[in-house]
């Protein structure tokens, strides 16, 4: 599966290049900035891997044979949608690299450095405006699909819900990292299912169904299927980011600990240490500047208190979930196979 994931990023790719080029034609000739944000938009979303995107070309494929024109184009606008949600998230976080490269929000904060002593907010307000700007090129884009009506208005208004619920996901999220209130197992899930399980894979799935036309209750089978591959995907990236290096994920090590993000991780930690380890992992989680030192320090405090292995009891809770929806789905076994192994992957990346 992931061979087909890069063809149809080949496909996807070519796809937002036109795209994007035909939105530049409009705006450069409302201001400077049109022509500005749309290549740069265009530099970042060709730095994506494009799996959300691909999951849209992939289901249409499992149940019709091929995918459609419309798939590429849905596919399009997830790129953009995630885009937007990646710019606006890099802002929250204060985030300065993304995929390997400045955040958009710093590059423009780095237009203006020599020009005003306000650089950091200036890029800020146009990383937010970048943002929206993509969410509102993924919705033009969608508007344009040359699809049934009713199919259309359901998969604009399965984006719109979807959108709304990464927003209040997130809103959650920074209540988390902002606060001391309890946190318990539950309310951790709810983050990752609502910030970026259901948009990264049950959106997408839903989306290619739709466009198969296939019946709503293998539909709805799909809808929970995403939401446990991107709960592992979640934990993975918790893991990923607390043990993997800069140069497979394109961001510095440690920012969970840095933005003092609610995971897995943290609620073990805090559930399991002793006082002098409870105290030691307060302090560095109150800094607002984390060293590699203090990234050491938590690592070893989760290897004393065994926590990968409480978190691998997790990979293989959800993972069990997965096999058992893909074994449900009315799809052929070639497909549900690439599934499975879509799901190795997952739980084997290293990036």
């Amino acid at each position: 599966m992931l061979e087909k994931i890069k063809d149809y990023k080949n496909v996807i790719s070519e796809r937002v290049i036109e795209r994007l080029s035909e939105f530049e034609k409009k705006l450069k000739n409302i201001n400077r900035w049109g022509e500005d944000v749309v290549n740069r938009l265009k530099n970042f979303l060709l730095l994506g891997k494009f799996i959300r995107g691909g999951l849209v070309l992939f289901t249409e494929e499992m149940y019709s044979g091929k995918f459609s024109p419309a798939a590429i184009d849905i596919a399009v606008s997830c790129e953009l949608f995630q885009a937007g949600l990646l710019i606006h998230d890099d802002i929250m976080d204060q985030d300065t690299m993304r995929r390997q490269n400045k955040t958009i929000f710093y590059q423009y904060k780095e237009v203006f450095d020599e020009l005003t002593s306000e650089s950091y907010h200036f890029g800020e307000s146009m990383g937010i405006c970048a943002g929206d700007i993509a969410y509102f090129l993924g919705f033009d884009n969608l508007s344009q699909i040359d699809i049934d009506k009713n199919i259309l208005i359901k998969i604009i208004g399965l984006f719109s819900r979807e959108m709304v619920y990464v927003g209040l996901g997130q809103m959650q999220d920074v209540y988390y990292s902002s606060t001391d209130k309890e946190l318990n197992e539950d309310k951790i899930l709810s983050i990752y299912l609502y910030k970026t399980a259901r948009y990264t894979f049950s959106l997408p799935l839903m989306a290619g169904a739709m466009l198969a036309g296939i019946p709503n209750e293998e539909i709805r089978k799909l809808e929970a299927l995403g939401e446990n591959f991107g709960i592992v995907f979640q934990i993975k990236d918790d893991e990923l980011g607390m043990f993997g290096s800069y140069e497979k994920i394109g961001k510095p090590i440690g920012s969970d600990i840095q933005e003092k993000k609610k995971t897995f991780y943290y609620y073990y930690l805090n559930e399991l240490a002793n006082q002098r380890d409870f105290e030691t992992i307060k302090n560095i989680y109150s800094k607002k500047e984390i060293d590699n030192n203090d990234v050491e320090v938590i690592r070893n405090l989760i290897e004393k208190y065994k926590i990968q292995e409480k978190i691998n009891e997790k990979l293989c809770l959800f993972s069990d979930f997965i096999r058992d929806g893909i074994k449900s789905l009315t799809a052929s076994e070639n497909y549900k196979k690439e599934l499975f192994e879509f799901l190795d992957y997952n739980l084997t990346r290293n990036f």
